[in-house]
């Protein structure tokens, strides 16, 4: 063999392994970033998700606890009406009670 052809084999075959290893490391390179991404992507998903049954939870406390506030804005409303006829009625006892004195 002449030493061109030789240098030129040589070549040739160190290309091939180079390229082959480059082509193995490029792609284990790309499958490790996508496999990052993934997990980041699926971490945020997972943290979001967390959020919204917190939120969601938050509302359904919060039209629990606003409903039982009109209840007893109600029930304070009623009482405050029984309180006044009440003074109204003591009133009108005193007034008996010093009458027959």
């Amino acid at each position: 063999m002449d030493k061109p052809t030789t240098t030129a084999a040589i070549v040739a075959a160190v290309t091939g392994v180079f390229s082959a290893g480059a082509f193995k490391f490029y792609e284990f390179f790309l499958n490790q970033k996508r496999d990052k991404q993934v997990e980041e992507k699926a971490e945020q998903t997972l943290y979001r998700d967390d959020l919204i049954k917190r939120v969601e939870k938050l509302e359904e406390e919060r039209e629990v606890n606003l409903q039982k506030i009109m209840e007893l804005t109600s029930s304070m409303s009623a009482l405050n009406v029984q309180m006044e006829y009440m003074k109204r009625d003591n009133e009108l006892l005193k007034m008996k009670i010093d009458s027959l004195r």
